[in-house]
C-alpha cells in the first residue's frame, strides 16, 4: 500500500472552528480517535555506510551493482511501530485504578469484532516531485496472542518508547483527513522492557507539542501503485482538497527526512563516549 500525504499545522485556538470547517468540506460529522503507539527498534545495529563494500574488495563491489536493491534492503534497518485502537473508557482514573480490562496485551478478537491491534511499517518517504508525499506502508492487524511478544519475535526487536495520538478523522471522497496531536506520559520510560499493561489516566497525559497546535494529515491510500491512471488521480484528488482548505489550512509537504523511519548508523566510540559518565 502506497500513501499519497500532505500536512498542515492548526494552532491551539483555531481548533474548533478547523474541525467545523472540515466537517462541512466532507459533509460528516467528525469521528473521535483515539490510538496508543508503541515503537520498536531491531535488537542489531545497522552496518556503517559502505562497510559492504570494503569487505568484498572490488569484486564485490561488482557484485553489488548487480543487484543495488537487494544489498540496500538488507543493509536497512526500520523502526517499527504497535497501534492499539482506544477509548476513554481504556485508561485508568485518576485514583489509579483501570476503568476496564481491554488494555491487556491481548490481540484476541471475538466473532463479529474488528482488530484492535495492528503492527505498521512505513518506508521513508520519497522527493515529493509530483508535489505531495508518497512513502510505501505495510499494516497487519493482529488477531490473536500477545502483541507485544510478536513484535519482540518479529525482528528481534526491543521495545522503545510509546505515546498517544487523539483526534477527530474524516472522510472526503478518497481523502482522509486526521487533525490530531501527540500526548505522552511524564517521566522516562527508555529503561523499561515492555509497554505498560495498564494505562494511565486519560487527564494526567501532557502535550508533546507544549503549545498545544494541531496536525492536520491528508492522505489518500493507492493500492495498485504502477498504475499510472490510478496514481494521478490520488494525486489530483489530494491537491483538489489542498486547494478546498486553502485560506483555512495550508497544507504541504514535510522535510521527507522528519519521516525518516531508519535506524541510523553510529560509531561504536560515540556510543561509548555517550554511555561513559562524567
Amino acid at each position: 500500500m502506497h500513501e499519497l500525504l500532505l500536512y498542515g499545522q492548526v494552532p491551539a485556538g483555531r481548533h474548533d472552528q478547523v474541525l467545523k470547517i472540515l466537517a462541512g468540506v466532507a459533509a460528516v460529522q467528525p469521528r473521535r480517535k483515539l490510538q496508543r503507539c508503541i515503537i520498536y527498534r531491531p535488537q542489531r545495529e545497522p552496518e556503517e555506510p559502505g562497510s559492504a563494500a570494503r569487505r568484498g574488495g572490488t569484486q564485490n563491489i561488482a557484485v553489488k551493482q548487480t543487484k543495488p536493491a537487494a544489498a540496500a534492503a538488507a543493509a536497512t534497518l526500520y523502526y517499527t511501530k504497535l497501534i492499539q485502537k482506544l477509548s476513554e473508557d481504556d485508561f485508568g482514573t485518576e485514583d489509579g485504578l483501570q476503568q476496564t480490562n481491554s488494555t491487556a496485551l491481548s490481540a484476541d478478537v471475538k466473532d463479529g469484532e474488528g482488530s484492535m491491534w495492528s503492527m505498521r511499517w512505513e518506508d521513508i518517504p520519497d522527493t515529493g516531485d509530483r508535489g505531495v508525499s508518497i512513502r510505501f506502508t505495510n499494516t497487519t492487524d493482529l488477531l490473536s496472542g500477545d502483541p507485544h511478544a510478536h513484535m519482540i519475535a518479529a525482528g528481534p526487536n526491543r521495545f522503545v518508547t510509546e505515546y498517544y495520538v487523539e483526534g477527530h478523522r474524516f472522510v472526503h471522497g478518497n481523502v482522509i483527513a486526521y487533525l490530531h496531536r501527540v500526548l505522552h506520559e511524564p517521566g522516562v520510560r527508555s529503561l523499561e522492557e515492555a509497554p505498560k499493561t495498564s494505562l494511565p489516566s486519560f487527564s494526567s497525559l501532557q502535550l508533546l507539542d507544549l503549545s498545544g497546535a494541531y496536525m492536520l494529515e491528508a492522505k489518500v491510500r493507492v493500492q495498485d501503485f504502477k498504475e499510472a491512471a490510478v496514481l494521478e488521480s490520488g494525486v489530483n484528488e489530494l491537491k483538489e482538497f489542498q486547494k478546498q482548505m486553502k485560506g483555512c489550512v495550508e497544507l504541504g509537504l514535510p522535510d521527507r527526512l522528519s519521516l525518516d523511519t531508519r535506524v541510523k548508523y553510529k560509531p561504536q566510540h560515540a556510543a561509548a563516549a555517550q554511555g561513559r559518565p562524567r
